[in-house]
C-alpha cells in the first residue's frame, strides 16, 4: 500500500510541475560584461519555442523579473568582391617545338629617335598554328597581368565527352622551363536544365609570378576547345556572419510511391523515398542533401509538412548533381527557401538508390542576437514562457527602443550555458502526445486506481474480521 500511495504522490507531482511551469530556463548567462549585453542564438532555441518567431521567448534575471529584449538580425562584417579578367589563350599542337611557342608571343623593337623600345606583339599568329594536329595544351598568357592572380576561370562548350576534365597546370617566364602549380578536375554537368559547373583553378599566384602558364589536360581534353579563360581576383573587406547549419538524418519511408500523385492525381510512380523529422521550428532558408559517396545526377523532389496529418507540400522539384570533383565530393548549390519551418520533410530520388543511399537533409539559416539591458541582478536566463501572449516579442521590442532611443550604444557579446530542460516540460512537445501515449497512461492510471481500491476494500474487510 506504501508503494502504491508513493507511486501516485509521484504522478501527481510531475503533472502539477507540467501543468504549473510558466517561465521555464534554457540557457543561463553567469555574468553580464555590460549593461547592453548580446549573445548569439541558433536553430537551437527553437527545439523549446512554440512558435516559430520566437514570441515565447523571455529573458529574467535573478528573482524571475522579465528585461527588455529584442531580436536583430546579425549585420555582416566582412564582405568578398571577385572580379574577372578575361586574359589571352591559344592552342599548342603535339609537337609544337619551342621556337613556336615564343613566336606566338614574340618581342619587337622599335627604334626611336632618342630611344628603343621594346613592345610584345600580342595578335594571335594563326600561320604559326597547326589546325591538323591534336592539341597538346593550352598557353594562357599572363605578361600583361598588374596584378595578382587568386583563380583562374576556364568556359568550353557543353558535351557528355568534357563533362570532367582532370588539369595539370604549370608556369614558366620563358617559354621553354615549366614550373608545377596545381592539379585539378573541372566539371559542367547539364540535364533537364538544372546544371553543376566546378570551373574555378586556385592558383593564388603573386604579381609577375609567371608570364605564362600551361593547362595541360591529363584527361577529358580530347577534341576540347576553350571558349574563354579568364583571372578571377577576390577581395575580403569584411567577415560576413557564419551561417547556422545542422544535419537531419531520415529513414525509409513506408510509401515508395512518389507524393505528387496525392497532389495532382498524378500517376503513382515508384521513387526512393526518405522521411524526415526534425525536433525544432527554426525558419530556415536554404536547404542541401548530403548524399555522401554516391555518384547521382537525376530528378530529386523535396516536400514539407507541419504534422504527420498534413498532406505534403511539394518544395523543390528539379536535377541534383553529386559528383566526385578530383578527390573531393561537389554537390549541386543549396536551394533556397523562404522561412519554411515545418518539422517533417520528405526527398525522392530515383528508385535505383534505395538500397545503397542514406540522405541527409542540411538546414541552413541566419542566426539571431538576442539583445537585452542587464541589471546587477545576475545571473540571467533565457527562457520560455508557455503561457506568454501572442505579441510578447513586439511589446519588449518596444519598450526596448524606447530606452535606447537616440543612444550610441557598444554591445557586449557574451556566451551563456546550455540548462538543457525536459524537453516535454514544454508546450509544443506536450500538445504533441499521441493517442497510443494517452491510451498507455490511461491504461496505467486506471489499473493504479483499480489497485487502490482493491487494497482500500481489503483494508476495510480486515478491520471487520479483527
Amino acid at each position: 500500500m506504501y508503494v502504491i500511495k508513493k507511486r501516485f504522490l509521484f504522478l501527481s507531482c510531475l503533472l502539477g510541475m507540467t501543468v504549473n511551469a510558466e517561465v521555464i530556463p534554457v540557457y543561463q548567462i553567469d555574468a553580464a560584461p555590460g549593461i547592453y549585453v548580446q549573445t548569439t542564438l541558433t536553430h537551437d532555441i527553437y527545439r523549446y519555442s512554440a512558435d516559430a518567431r520566437l514570441n515565447d521567448l523571455v529573458v529574467t534575471d535573478q528573482q524571475g523579473n522579465k528585461l527588455p529584449y529584442r531580436l536583430v538580425a546579425p549585420s555582416a562584417k566582412n564582405t568578398e568582391q571577385s572580379q574577372q579578367m578575361p586574359v589571352r589563350f591559344f592552342p599548342v599542337a603535339v609537337g609544337a617545338p619551342p621556337e613556336t611557342l615564343l613566336a606566338l608571343s614574340s618581342a619587337s623593337i622599335r627604334l626611336d629617335a632618342n630611344e628603343i623600345s621594346v613592345s610584345v606583339v600580342k595578335s594571335d599568329k594563326e600561320e604559326l598554328l597547326d589546325q591538323t594536329a591534336p592539341t597538346d595544351f593550352y598557353v594562357v598568357d599572363l605578361s600583361d597581368l598588374r596584378t595578382r592572380a587568386d583563380a583562374l576561370m576556364v568556359l568550353w562548350p557543353v558535351s557528355e565527352q568534357h563533362q570532367y576534365l582532370e588539369v595539370q597546370v604549370n608556369g614558366t617566364n620563358d617559354m621553354t622551363n615549366w614550373t608545377p602549380i596545381t592539379e585539378t578536375t573541372l566539371v559542367q554537368l547539364h540535364k533537364d536544365g538544372e546544371q553543376l559547373t566546378r570551373n574555378k583553378i586556385t592558383l593564388n599566384l603573386k604579381e609577375f609570378e609567371y608570364a605564362y602558364l600551361q593547362l595541360k589536360f591529363m584527361r577529358g581534353g580530347e577534341n576540347l576547345q576553350l571558349t574563354q579563360v579568364a583571372i578571377e581576383n577576390t577581395d575580403k573587406t569584411t567577415n560576413a556572419p557564419a551561417p547556422d547549419s545542422w544535419q537531419v538524418s531520415g529513414t525509409l519511408a513506408e510509401k515508395q510511391q512518389t507524393a505528387l500523385h496525392a497532389i495532382n492525381s498524378g500517376k503513382k510512380a515508384a521513387v526512393a523515398a526518405w522521411e524526415f523529422e526534425r525536433d525544432d521550428i527554426a525558419p530556415i532558408s536554404r536547404l542541401s542533401i548530403n548524399l555522401g559517396e554516391v555518384v547521382y545526377g537525376d530528378q530529386i523532389k523535396v516536400f514539407s509538412r507541419r504534422s504527420e496529418k498534413q498532406p505534403w507540400q511539394l518544395i523543390h522539384q528539379g536535377i541534383w548533381f553529386n559528383a566526385q570533383v578530383g578527390s573531393t565530393w561537389q554537390q549541386s548549390d543549396a536551394l533556397h527557401i523562404h522561412q519554411n519551418s515545418d518539422t517533417h520533410w520528405r526527398v525522392e530520388l530515383n528508385e535505383l538508390l534505395r538500397t545503397h543511399a542514406n540522405p541527409q537533409l542540411v538546414f541552413t539559416r541566419q542566426p539571431e542576437l538576442l539583445q537585452f539591458i542587464a541589471n546587477n541582478s545576475a545571473p540571467f536566463n533565457i527562457a520560455i514562457d508557455t503561457q506568454a501572449a501572442p505579441d510578447n516579442q513586439y511589446t519588449s521590442s518596444q519598450i526596448f527602443s524606447q530606452l535606447v532611443n537616440g543612444k550610441e550604444l557598444e554591445w557586449a557579446q557574451t556566451t551563456f550555458t546550455e540548462l538543457k530542460p525536459n524537453i516535454n516540460y514544454f508546450a509544443r512537445h506536450s500538445m504533441q502526445i499521441g493517442w497510443k501515449t494517452l491510451l498507455f497512461w490511461g491504461i496505467m492510471i486506471g489499473a493504479v486506481l483499480v489497485l487502490v481500491g482493491v487494497a482500500v476494500r481489503l483494508m476495510g474487510q480486515m478491520k471487520k474480521v479483527n
